[in-house]
């Protein structure tokens, strides 16, 4: 898929249009190969923090999907959203977002075509197997409809995560939030005056 057909898929004309989740959720759940070449077309002419926050949000709806015994799935999954991350912070540095997009283009074709979840129906022991998307998408819809399912995420941990070297000050900006919401948290008040 080229560029401007992925412009026209996602209803928007312009890259720096590209600033909801739904725009996120549709480009990475989508049946179509996105290339390297055009994610990073995209990703380079977007608001950076932007995207940040839309693919932080989109992981948390991803990791609350996750059965709560399954811990090993929710890490990973926790690594590539903090990897995600991470890259497009540095996407001021061109090797930064040719890596992002390098890594976005791996996991959706993980998330949607490679990945392999055995799921039974503990009710009728139905066996099926679903790349990790569409898993998911049953973990959420089997608490609406009553449905018991077992989930096997085994053949899903496999998949590799590249190493990259986060700033100093991305680690700074992440455990001073962190501290700041953890005051809040315990009942501390803000109090601007001082």
């Amino acid at each position: 898929m080229e560029l401007d057909e992925l412009l026209e898929f996602l209803e928007i004309e312009e890259p720096i249009e590209f600033e909801y989740f739904e725009n996120f959720a549709d480009m990475i759940e989508c049946d179509d190969d996105i290339s390297e070449d055009t994610m990073f077309q995209l990703f380079s002419q977007t608001d950076n923090a932007v995207v940040a926050d839309i693919i932080s949000h989109y992981f948390d709806d991803m990791l609350d999907a996750i059965p709560d015994d399954c811990t090993d799935m929710y890490v990973l999954v926790e690594n590539i959203k903090r990897c995600l991350i991470g890259l497009i912070k540095a996407g001021e540095d061109e090797s930064a977002m040719v890596h992002f997009s390098e890594e976005l283009t791996k996991f959706k074709k993980w998330y949607c075509f490679e990945s392999a979840v055995e799921c039974e129906n503990l009710d009728n022991g139905e066996k099926k197997v679903l790349p990790l998307r569409d898993a998911l998408t049953l973990a959420r819809l089997e608490k609406m409809e009553n449905e018991d399912y077992k989930y096997d995420f085994t053949d899903c941990l496999d998949y590799e995560l590249e190493d990259y070297i986060m700033g100093f000050a991305d680690l700074a900006d992440g455990e001073e939030e962190e501290a700041s919401e953890d005051l809040l948290d315990n009942g501390y008040v803000y109090d601007d005056e001082t």
